[in-house]
Protein backbone atom coordinates (compact mmCIF):
# COMPACT_ATOMS: atom_id res chain seq x y z
CA UNK A 1 0.00 0.00 0.00
CA UNK A 2 1.48 3.39 -0.96
CA UNK A 3 2.47 5.56 1.98
CA UNK A 4 0.99 9.06 2.32
CA UNK A 5 3.56 11.61 3.48
CA UNK A 6 3.04 15.23 4.53
CA UNK A 7 6.06 17.46 3.99
CA UNK A 8 6.55 21.01 5.25
CA UNK A 9 7.28 23.48 2.41
CA UNK A 10 7.06 27.21 1.72
CA UNK A 11 5.01 29.25 -0.72
CA UNK A 12 7.10 32.19 -1.96
CA UNK A 13 5.41 35.04 -3.82
CA UNK A 14 7.24 36.22 -6.92
CA UNK A 15 5.79 39.74 -6.69
CA UNK A 16 6.43 40.56 -3.04
CA UNK A 17 9.03 37.95 -2.08
CA UNK A 18 7.03 37.05 1.05
CA UNK A 19 6.92 33.44 2.18
CA UNK A 20 4.30 31.37 4.00
CA UNK A 21 4.57 27.89 5.46
CA UNK A 22 2.54 25.20 3.69
CA UNK A 23 2.13 21.43 3.51
CA UNK A 24 2.82 19.19 0.54
CA UNK A 25 1.09 15.82 0.38
CA UNK A 26 3.09 13.06 -1.30
CA UNK A 27 2.40 9.42 -2.12
CA UNK A 28 5.55 7.32 -1.67
CA UNK A 29 5.98 3.92 -3.31
CA UNK A 30 8.10 1.01 -2.16
CA UNK A 31 10.29 -0.84 -4.67
CA UNK A 32 7.77 -3.70 -5.13
CA UNK A 33 4.99 -1.15 -5.70
CA UNK A 34 7.13 0.66 -8.28
CA UNK A 35 7.67 -2.61 -10.15
CA UNK A 36 3.98 -3.51 -10.01
CA UNK A 37 2.96 -0.10 -11.34
CA UNK A 38 5.52 -0.37 -14.15
CA UNK A 39 4.38 -3.85 -15.18
CA UNK A 40 0.69 -2.84 -15.14
CA UNK A 41 1.42 0.18 -17.34
CA UNK A 42 3.46 -1.92 -19.76
CA UNK A 43 0.71 -4.55 -20.04
CA UNK A 44 -1.98 -1.90 -20.63
CA UNK A 45 -0.02 -0.29 -23.46
CA UNK A 46 0.81 -3.66 -25.02
CA UNK A 47 -2.84 -4.76 -24.79
CA UNK A 48 -3.85 -1.61 -26.66
CA UNK A 49 -1.12 -2.35 -29.23
CA UNK A 50 -2.50 -5.88 -29.67
CA UNK A 51 -6.02 -4.53 -30.26
CA UNK A 52 -4.66 -2.00 -32.77
CA UNK A 53 -3.39 -4.86 -34.94
CA UNK A 54 -6.99 -5.24 -36.12
CA UNK A 55 -7.22 -1.64 -37.44
CA UNK A 56 -6.33 -1.56 -41.14
CA UNK A 57 -3.53 0.75 -42.26
CA UNK A 58 -3.41 2.66 -38.92
CA UNK A 59 -1.86 -0.37 -37.23
CA UNK A 60 1.44 0.41 -38.98
CA UNK A 61 1.77 3.46 -36.69
CA UNK A 62 -0.33 2.51 -33.68
CA UNK A 63 1.24 -0.85 -32.84
CA UNK A 64 4.86 0.36 -32.76
CA UNK A 65 3.77 3.57 -31.04
CA UNK A 66 1.98 1.80 -28.20
CA UNK A 67 4.74 -0.81 -27.96
CA UNK A 68 7.47 1.81 -27.54
CA UNK A 69 5.21 4.09 -25.47
CA UNK A 70 4.60 1.22 -23.04
CA UNK A 71 8.32 0.77 -22.51
CA UNK A 72 8.82 4.50 -21.91
CA UNK A 73 5.90 4.84 -19.47
CA UNK A 74 6.90 1.66 -17.62
CA UNK A 75 10.48 2.84 -17.19
CA UNK A 76 9.29 6.18 -15.80
CA UNK A 77 6.95 4.46 -13.36
CA UNK A 78 9.75 2.11 -12.31
CA UNK A 79 11.99 5.11 -11.49
CA UNK A 80 9.26 7.12 -9.71
CA UNK A 81 9.50 6.60 -5.96
CA UNK A 82 7.10 9.42 -4.99
CA UNK A 83 4.31 11.44 -6.60
CA UNK A 84 3.01 14.82 -5.48
CA UNK A 85 -0.71 15.14 -4.78
CA UNK A 86 -1.38 18.68 -3.56
CA UNK A 87 0.01 21.58 -1.57
CA UNK A 88 -2.07 23.46 1.01
CA UNK A 89 -1.35 26.67 2.79
CA UNK A 90 -1.85 30.43 2.88
CA UNK A 91 -0.99 32.48 -0.20
CA UNK A 92 1.65 35.10 0.73
CA UNK A 93 0.10 37.60 -1.71
CA UNK A 94 -3.67 37.44 -1.00
CA UNK A 95 -3.52 35.64 2.40
CA UNK A 96 -6.29 33.16 1.44
CA UNK A 97 -6.10 29.46 2.24
CA UNK A 98 -5.37 27.68 -1.04
CA UNK A 99 -4.95 24.15 -2.33
CA UNK A 100 -2.75 23.64 -5.38
CA UNK A 101 -3.06 20.39 -7.31
CA UNK A 102 0.42 19.20 -8.17
CA UNK A 103 1.64 17.40 -11.21
CA UNK A 104 3.00 13.92 -10.56
CA UNK A 105 6.45 15.32 -9.90
CA UNK A 106 7.28 15.55 -6.18
CA UNK A 107 10.55 17.43 -6.72
CA UNK A 108 10.99 20.97 -5.48
CA UNK A 109 11.16 23.82 -6.41
CA UNK A 110 8.00 24.08 -8.51
CA UNK A 111 6.13 27.08 -9.90
CA UNK A 112 2.33 27.38 -9.75
CA UNK A 113 -0.17 30.22 -9.81
CA UNK A 114 -2.37 31.01 -6.81
CA UNK A 115 -5.92 29.87 -7.68
CA UNK A 116 -7.35 32.96 -5.90
CA UNK A 117 -5.19 35.91 -7.04
CA UNK A 118 -3.14 34.31 -9.89
CA UNK A 119 0.14 35.43 -8.28
CA UNK A 120 3.06 33.19 -9.35
CA UNK A 121 4.16 31.11 -6.35
CA UNK A 122 7.32 29.14 -5.92
CA UNK A 123 6.92 25.96 -3.89
CA UNK A 124 10.22 25.40 -2.16
CA UNK A 125 11.61 23.20 0.57
CA UNK A 126 12.03 24.62 4.05
CA UNK A 127 15.77 24.93 4.63
CA UNK A 128 17.49 24.67 7.98
CA UNK A 129 18.85 28.22 7.58
CA UNK A 130 15.26 29.57 7.29
CA UNK A 131 14.25 27.88 10.54
CA UNK A 132 17.48 29.03 12.19
CA UNK A 133 16.84 32.66 11.22
CA UNK A 134 13.28 32.42 12.53
CA UNK A 135 14.63 31.19 15.87
CA UNK A 136 17.16 34.05 16.01
CA UNK A 137 14.50 36.66 15.19
CA UNK A 138 12.11 35.48 17.91
CA UNK A 139 14.76 34.93 20.58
Amino acid sequence: MPEKITRSIQFKSQASGNTETAEMHITAFSVPEQKTRAIKALLKFWLIAAVCVLIPIAHFLLVPGFFIGGIIVASRRWKTDAEGEDARGCCPACHNQITISLEKDAELPQWHDCPECSDPLQLQAVTSSDSGQADKNTG
